[in-house]
């Protein structure tokens, strides 16, 4: 609870409040440490003349494909990019026709013709959602695609052992 007193000097009074007079304040001294511990980084981002680095989890990786793996996490994170991007694309779109459905209407409108004209605006926010899907899809397909033309790249072949002739 909160005392206030009023304390008079040389004629002026000057109201305190929990102890603190005229000029007084209270200023705590604290410090922020922040310590970051990296992971070793590997393909593109182990390179350091090579774009920007992202740290965001909904960011893609690098563009730069120096070994399989690069290839592979980098349609990985693609995939899992554009499937949350379709989904958010898709309730925005739900939320915008709701939106425009209960928005005061056009003085001449219809209560249909609230409701098409809504859906029509929305409709191009779902055919954005579908494209992300067909994003998606495609990015695993780039995948497999990849592991099916180069997979006698990523997998070394055994060097054939020398074999004696056959002699009786």
């Amino acid at each position: 609870m909160a005392s206030n007193a009023s304390t008079s000097t040389g004629g002026t009074t000057h109201n305190t409040r929990n102890g603190f007079g005229s000029g007084a304040s209270f200023s705590p001294g604290f410090t922020v440490n922040v310590n970051k511990s990296a992971a070793p980084k590997t393909g593109a981002a182990a390179n350091p003349g090579v774009g920007l680095e992202r740290s965001s989890a909904l960011a893609l990786p690098e563009p730069a494909f120096y070994s399989a793996a690069d290839v592979r996490a980098y349609c990985e994170a693609l995939r899992a990019f554009a499937s949350y991007a379709a989904i958010e694309i898709e309730v925005g779109a739900e939320i915008l026709k709701a939106a425009l459905e209960q928005a005061p209407p056009v003085p001449s409108d219809h209560v249909f013709q609230q409701r098409t004209r809504a859906r029509s605006v929305a409709k191009k926010l779902a055919k954005a959602a579908d494209a992300m899907t067909d994003v998606a899809k495609d990015a695993a397909a780039a995948w497999a695609a990849f592991q099916r033309e180069y997979a006698d790249v990523m997998t070394p072949q055994r060097p054939q052992q020398q074999r004696r002739p056959f002699q009786f």
